[in-house]
Protein backbone atom coordinates (compact mmCIF):
# COMPACT_ATOMS: atom_id res chain seq x y z
CA UNK A 1 0.00 0.00 0.00
CA UNK A 2 0.90 3.93 -0.28
CA UNK A 3 2.85 5.07 2.63
CA UNK A 4 -0.09 7.93 3.19
CA UNK A 5 -2.93 5.56 3.04
CA UNK A 6 -0.85 2.65 4.81
CA UNK A 7 -0.22 4.93 8.04
CA UNK A 8 -3.94 6.63 7.91
CA UNK A 9 -5.67 3.06 8.05
CA UNK A 10 -3.55 2.11 10.59
CA UNK A 11 -4.13 4.86 12.81
CA UNK A 12 -7.77 4.90 12.08
CA UNK A 13 -7.93 1.37 13.33
CA UNK A 14 -6.07 1.52 16.13
CA UNK A 15 -8.39 4.41 17.26
CA UNK A 16 -11.79 2.60 16.62
CA UNK A 17 -10.72 -1.06 16.16
CA UNK A 18 -13.76 -2.32 13.94
CA UNK A 19 -14.24 -3.04 10.52
CA UNK A 20 -13.79 -0.49 7.93
CA UNK A 21 -15.78 -0.87 4.71
CA UNK A 22 -15.77 2.19 2.12
CA UNK A 23 -17.68 1.42 -1.25
CA UNK A 24 -17.92 5.09 -2.51
CA UNK A 25 -14.39 6.91 -2.39
CA UNK A 26 -15.68 10.77 -2.90
CA UNK A 27 -18.57 10.73 0.06
CA UNK A 28 -17.34 7.44 2.40
CA UNK A 29 -13.81 8.67 2.65
CA UNK A 30 -12.87 8.85 6.38
CA UNK A 31 -9.21 9.65 5.28
CA UNK A 32 -9.85 13.90 4.94
CA UNK A 33 -6.31 14.66 3.77
CA UNK A 34 -6.21 11.93 1.75
CA UNK A 35 -7.52 11.33 -2.18
CA UNK A 36 -8.48 7.75 -2.27
CA UNK A 37 -9.27 8.25 -6.36
CA UNK A 38 -5.90 9.83 -6.78
CA UNK A 39 -4.76 6.50 -5.77
CA UNK A 40 -6.66 3.84 -8.01
CA UNK A 41 -8.97 3.21 -4.79
CA UNK A 42 -12.39 2.86 -5.93
CA UNK A 43 -13.67 0.46 -2.84
CA UNK A 44 -11.86 -0.69 0.06
CA UNK A 45 -12.29 -3.27 2.84
CA UNK A 46 -10.27 -3.41 6.00
CA UNK A 47 -10.36 -5.70 9.08
CA UNK A 48 -8.43 -5.11 12.58
CA UNK A 49 -6.51 -8.31 13.88
CA UNK A 50 -7.06 -7.99 17.69
CA UNK A 51 -5.24 -10.15 20.08
CA UNK A 52 -5.67 -9.62 24.14
CA UNK A 53 -2.63 -7.41 23.68
CA UNK A 54 -4.44 -5.50 21.26
CA UNK A 55 -4.07 -4.42 17.80
CA UNK A 56 -1.06 -6.26 15.96
CA UNK A 57 -2.19 -5.47 12.09
CA UNK A 58 -4.48 -4.65 9.65
CA UNK A 59 -5.83 -7.04 7.09
CA UNK A 60 -7.20 -4.94 3.69
CA UNK A 61 -8.51 -6.04 0.48
CA UNK A 62 -9.14 -2.99 -2.22
CA UNK A 63 -11.64 -2.64 -5.77
CA UNK A 64 -13.83 -5.37 -5.93
CA UNK A 65 -14.32 -6.41 -9.60
CA UNK A 66 -17.68 -5.85 -9.02
CA UNK A 67 -19.82 -2.57 -8.98
CA UNK A 68 -21.86 -2.46 -5.70
CA UNK A 69 -18.76 -2.68 -3.99
CA UNK A 70 -18.06 -4.74 -0.67
CA UNK A 71 -21.12 -6.49 0.73
CA UNK A 72 -21.96 -7.57 4.08
CA UNK A 73 -21.40 -11.03 3.51
CA UNK A 74 -17.98 -9.98 2.51
CA UNK A 75 -17.12 -7.82 5.56
CA UNK A 76 -18.21 -11.20 7.73
CA UNK A 77 -15.69 -13.38 5.66
CA UNK A 78 -13.31 -10.49 6.13
CA UNK A 79 -14.02 -9.98 9.88
CA UNK A 80 -13.76 -13.99 10.58
CA UNK A 81 -10.67 -14.42 8.31
CA UNK A 82 -9.09 -11.45 10.19
CA UNK A 83 -9.97 -13.45 13.72
CA UNK A 84 -8.23 -16.02 12.55
CA UNK A 85 -5.19 -14.72 11.26
CA UNK A 86 -5.30 -12.96 14.63
CA UNK A 87 -5.08 -16.21 16.79
CA UNK A 88 -2.53 -18.08 14.54
CA UNK A 89 -0.08 -15.11 14.31
CA UNK A 90 -0.79 -14.67 18.13
CA UNK A 91 -0.06 -18.57 18.53
CA UNK A 92 3.45 -18.38 16.43
CA UNK A 93 4.19 -15.33 18.53
CA UNK A 94 3.92 -17.52 21.57
CA UNK A 95 5.08 -20.35 20.31
CA UNK A 96 8.48 -18.69 19.38
CA UNK A 97 8.46 -16.46 22.88
CA UNK A 98 7.80 -20.03 24.53
CA UNK A 99 11.16 -21.24 22.87
CA UNK A 100 12.96 -18.32 23.59
CA UNK A 101 12.18 -19.22 26.97
CA UNK A 102 13.12 -22.53 27.09
CA UNK A 103 16.54 -21.36 25.95
CA UNK A 104 16.44 -18.79 28.58
CA UNK A 105 15.21 -21.44 31.55
CA UNK A 106 17.93 -23.96 30.37
CA UNK A 107 20.70 -21.33 30.15
CA UNK A 108 19.86 -20.21 33.69
CA UNK A 109 19.88 -24.08 34.82
CA UNK A 110 23.56 -24.17 33.39
CA UNK A 111 24.20 -20.51 35.28
CA UNK A 112 22.65 -22.07 38.14
CA UNK A 113 24.92 -24.85 38.50
CA UNK A 114 28.40 -23.49 37.71
CA UNK A 115 28.02 -21.17 40.36
CA UNK A 116 26.72 -23.29 43.01
CA UNK A 117 30.14 -25.34 42.14
CA UNK A 118 31.84 -22.47 43.11
CA UNK A 119 30.22 -22.48 46.43
CA UNK A 120 32.12 -24.90 48.77
CA UNK A 121 31.28 -28.88 49.01
CA UNK A 122 30.43 -30.67 51.98
CA UNK A 123 34.45 -31.80 52.00
CA UNK A 124 35.49 -28.54 52.68
CA UNK A 125 33.43 -28.43 56.33
CA UNK A 126 35.50 -30.75 57.92
CA UNK A 127 33.16 -31.96 60.75
CA UNK A 128 29.36 -30.91 59.91
CA UNK A 129 28.68 -30.92 63.48
CA UNK A 130 30.82 -27.81 64.00
CA UNK A 131 30.38 -26.03 60.78
CA UNK A 132 28.36 -25.94 58.59
CA UNK A 133 26.84 -23.41 55.55
CA UNK A 134 24.39 -22.81 53.19
CA UNK A 135 22.76 -20.76 50.05
CA UNK A 136 19.06 -20.41 48.92
CA UNK A 137 19.00 -18.42 46.02
CA UNK A 138 15.42 -16.33 45.62
CA UNK A 139 15.99 -17.14 41.98
CA UNK A 140 17.80 -19.10 39.75
CA UNK A 141 21.04 -17.58 40.38
CA UNK A 142 22.41 -15.91 43.27
CA UNK A 143 24.03 -12.82 44.45
CA UNK A 144 25.18 -14.27 48.01
CA UNK A 145 28.02 -16.21 48.50
CA UNK A 146 29.79 -18.01 50.85
CA UNK A 147 32.89 -20.14 51.50
CA UNK A 148 34.95 -21.78 53.69
CA UNK A 149 38.62 -22.88 52.84
CA UNK A 150 40.77 -24.64 55.34
CA UNK A 151 44.02 -22.69 55.69
CA UNK A 152 46.44 -25.49 57.96
CA UNK A 153 45.49 -27.92 60.46
CA UNK A 154 44.39 -25.24 62.88
CA UNK A 155 42.93 -22.52 60.65
CA UNK A 156 39.71 -21.98 58.55
CA UNK A 157 39.45 -19.09 56.19
CA UNK A 158 35.51 -18.30 56.40
CA UNK A 159 32.90 -15.22 53.97
CA UNK A 160 29.96 -14.22 53.52
CA UNK A 161 28.66 -12.02 50.78
CA UNK A 162 26.13 -10.29 49.63
CA UNK A 163 25.87 -8.60 46.46
CA UNK A 164 23.69 -5.42 46.06
CA UNK A 165 20.45 -6.43 44.13
CA UNK A 166 19.04 -9.78 42.38
CA UNK A 167 19.60 -11.89 39.34
CA UNK A 168 21.76 -12.36 36.95
CA UNK A 169 23.75 -9.28 36.92
CA UNK A 170 24.43 -9.81 41.07
CA UNK A 171 25.91 -13.22 40.15
CA UNK A 172 28.44 -12.21 37.73
CA UNK A 173 29.60 -9.83 39.96
CA UNK A 174 29.46 -12.79 43.18
CA UNK A 175 31.43 -15.08 40.97
CA UNK A 176 34.10 -12.11 40.11
CA UNK A 177 34.47 -11.67 43.98
CA UNK A 178 34.69 -15.24 44.59
CA UNK A 179 37.61 -15.25 41.87
CA UNK A 180 39.81 -12.70 43.64
CA UNK A 181 39.03 -14.36 47.01
CA UNK A 182 40.59 -17.72 45.72
CA UNK A 183 43.31 -15.88 43.80
CA UNK A 184 44.19 -14.37 47.49
CA UNK A 185 44.02 -17.74 49.03
CA UNK A 186 46.38 -19.74 47.08
CA UNK A 187 49.24 -17.84 49.32
CA UNK A 188 47.97 -19.22 52.16
CA UNK A 189 51.21 -18.50 54.51
CA UNK A 190 50.66 -15.46 53.69
CA UNK A 191 47.12 -14.88 53.72
CA UNK A 192 45.36 -11.92 55.27
CA UNK A 193 41.84 -10.88 55.29
CA UNK A 194 43.03 -7.61 55.56
CA UNK A 195 44.78 -7.49 52.14
CA UNK A 196 42.00 -9.82 50.21
CA UNK A 197 39.25 -6.92 51.30
CA UNK A 198 41.54 -3.88 50.09
CA UNK A 199 42.45 -5.54 47.37
CA UNK A 200 38.69 -6.83 46.10
CA UNK A 201 37.33 -3.00 47.00
CA UNK A 202 40.22 -1.29 44.51
CA UNK A 203 38.84 -3.84 41.66
CA UNK A 204 35.22 -3.41 41.90
CA UNK A 205 35.66 0.15 42.08
CA UNK A 206 37.79 0.10 39.35
CA UNK A 207 35.94 -2.79 37.15
CA UNK A 208 31.94 -2.21 38.56
CA UNK A 209 29.24 0.02 37.35
CA UNK A 210 28.23 2.85 39.64
CA UNK A 211 25.84 1.26 41.71
CA UNK A 212 27.73 -1.84 42.23
CA UNK A 213 28.87 -2.50 45.54
CA UNK A 214 29.33 -6.08 48.20
CA UNK A 215 28.55 -6.36 51.84
CA UNK A 216 30.88 -9.09 53.40
CA UNK A 217 32.48 -10.58 56.03
CA UNK A 218 35.93 -12.03 55.96
CA UNK A 219 37.32 -14.15 59.10
CA UNK A 220 39.82 -16.73 59.91
CA UNK A 221 38.93 -18.78 62.74
CA UNK A 222 41.98 -20.48 64.73
CA UNK A 223 40.41 -23.64 66.27
CA UNK A 224 43.77 -23.91 68.40
CA UNK A 225 43.35 -20.99 69.78
CA UNK A 226 39.49 -19.71 69.89
CA UNK A 227 40.38 -16.58 67.88
CA UNK A 228 38.39 -14.97 65.06
CA UNK A 229 40.24 -12.79 62.94
CA UNK A 230 37.99 -10.63 60.96
CA UNK A 231 37.11 -7.74 58.32
CA UNK A 232 33.60 -6.71 58.44
CA UNK A 233 33.17 -4.68 55.28
CA UNK A 234 29.43 -3.46 55.92
CA UNK A 235 27.92 -6.23 56.56
CA UNK A 236 25.36 -7.48 59.57
CA UNK A 237 27.72 -8.59 62.54
CA UNK A 238 27.61 -12.47 63.30
CA UNK A 239 25.86 -13.37 66.20
CA UNK A 240 27.40 -15.50 68.66
CA UNK A 241 25.92 -17.36 71.38
CA UNK A 242 27.24 -18.56 74.63
CA UNK A 243 25.64 -20.52 76.96
CA UNK A 244 22.53 -19.91 75.72
CA UNK A 245 23.06 -15.89 76.55
CA UNK A 246 24.02 -13.52 73.14
CA UNK A 247 27.73 -12.63 73.37
CA UNK A 248 28.35 -8.98 72.91
CA UNK A 249 31.09 -7.32 71.01
CA UNK A 250 31.98 -4.37 68.79
CA UNK A 251 29.92 -4.03 66.06
CA UNK A 252 31.07 -1.27 64.03
CA UNK A 253 31.75 -2.20 60.62
CA UNK A 254 33.65 -0.44 57.93
CA UNK A 255 32.52 0.58 54.48
CA UNK A 256 31.09 -1.88 51.63
CA UNK A 257 33.37 -3.06 48.96
CA UNK A 258 33.23 -0.93 46.02
CA UNK A 259 32.73 2.11 46.80
CA UNK A 260 36.14 4.15 48.05
CA UNK A 261 39.09 2.62 46.07
CA UNK A 262 41.50 4.39 48.52
CA UNK A 263 40.01 2.93 51.74
CA UNK A 264 42.62 0.38 53.73
CA UNK A 265 40.89 -2.58 55.69
CA UNK A 266 42.11 -3.85 58.73
CA UNK A 267 40.85 -6.69 60.88
CA UNK A 268 39.68 -7.18 64.17
CA UNK A 269 40.75 -9.89 66.29
CA UNK A 270 37.72 -11.34 68.65
CA UNK A 271 38.64 -14.09 71.39
CA UNK A 272 35.51 -16.74 71.37
CA UNK A 273 34.08 -18.25 74.49
CA UNK A 274 34.70 -21.94 74.94
CA UNK A 275 31.67 -24.02 73.34
CA UNK A 276 30.35 -20.62 71.45
CA UNK A 277 27.68 -20.85 68.62
CA UNK A 278 28.67 -18.38 65.86
CA UNK A 279 25.96 -17.34 62.94
CA UNK A 280 27.48 -15.43 59.82
CA UNK A 281 24.45 -14.72 57.58
CA UNK A 282 22.96 -12.13 55.09
CA UNK A 283 20.02 -10.01 55.48
CA UNK A 284 17.97 -12.33 53.45
CA UNK A 285 17.41 -14.08 56.54
CA UNK A 286 16.62 -11.01 58.77
CA UNK A 287 14.60 -9.20 55.79
CA UNK A 288 12.76 -12.24 55.08
CA UNK A 289 8.36 -10.86 55.36
CA UNK A 290 5.20 -12.69 56.05
CA UNK A 291 1.95 -12.91 54.31
CA UNK A 292 1.02 -10.10 57.18
CA UNK A 293 4.18 -7.95 55.89
CA UNK A 294 6.27 -8.66 59.48
CA UNK A 295 9.47 -9.10 59.15
CA UNK A 296 12.36 -11.89 60.56
CA UNK A 297 14.33 -9.31 62.19
CA UNK A 298 17.52 -9.57 63.92
CA UNK A 299 15.83 -10.23 67.31
CA UNK A 300 14.38 -13.08 66.13
CA UNK A 301 16.94 -14.56 64.98
CA UNK A 302 19.21 -14.36 67.91
CA UNK A 303 16.39 -15.38 70.28
CA UNK A 304 15.96 -18.88 67.51
CA UNK A 305 20.20 -19.17 68.32
CA UNK A 306 19.68 -19.25 71.59
CA UNK A 307 17.25 -21.68 71.69
CA UNK A 308 18.85 -24.00 69.78
CA UNK A 309 22.73 -23.49 70.12
CA UNK A 310 23.53 -26.88 71.78
CA UNK A 311 22.36 -28.12 68.62
CA UNK A 312 25.16 -29.46 66.16
CA UNK A 313 26.02 -26.65 63.03
CA UNK A 314 24.36 -29.05 60.00
CA UNK A 315 20.67 -29.45 62.53
CA UNK A 316 20.76 -25.18 63.30
CA UNK A 317 21.18 -24.26 59.71
CA UNK A 318 18.50 -26.87 58.65
CA UNK A 319 16.30 -25.57 61.03
CA UNK A 320 16.89 -22.11 60.51
CA UNK A 321 15.72 -22.49 56.87
CA UNK A 322 12.52 -24.82 58.49
CA UNK A 323 11.57 -21.57 60.63
CA UNK A 324 12.15 -19.17 58.16
CA UNK A 325 9.53 -21.16 55.85
CA UNK A 326 7.48 -21.48 58.87
CA UNK A 327 7.70 -17.83 59.29
CA UNK A 328 6.94 -17.05 55.72
CA UNK A 329 3.96 -18.73 55.25
CA UNK A 330 2.00 -17.89 51.94
CA UNK A 331 4.59 -15.28 50.95
CA UNK A 332 7.66 -15.74 48.51
CA UNK A 333 11.35 -15.70 49.12
CA UNK A 334 12.08 -11.74 48.02
CA UNK A 335 15.93 -12.22 48.50
CA UNK A 336 18.60 -14.42 48.79
CA UNK A 337 19.36 -16.23 51.77
CA UNK A 338 23.01 -17.35 52.96
CA UNK A 339 24.56 -18.26 56.30
CA UNK A 340 27.52 -20.12 57.43
CA UNK A 341 27.07 -21.71 61.22
CA UNK A 342 30.48 -22.79 63.38
CA UNK A 343 31.45 -23.86 66.53
CA UNK A 344 34.19 -23.57 68.44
Amino acid sequence: MPLRLNMNLTGWMLKYKKLLVINSPVTENPFTRLDLISLGIKSLLAAPLLTRNGLIGVMAIFNKEADQGFTDQDSRFLEILGSQCSQIIEAARLYEEEKRLSILREELEIARSIQQSFLPGTESFGDEAVMYGFNKPAREVSGDFFDIVPLDNDRVFISVGDVVGKGVPAALLMSNALAVEHAHLSSRETFSVGALATNLNQLLCQFSKPGQFITAFFGTLDRRSKTFEYVNAGHHPPVIVSGGQLVAYDHDADIVLGVLDSNQYRATTLDLPPESTVCIFTDGITEAFNESDEEYGERRLVSFLRRISSESARTICDKLLDDLKQFRGTAEQSDDITAIVFKT
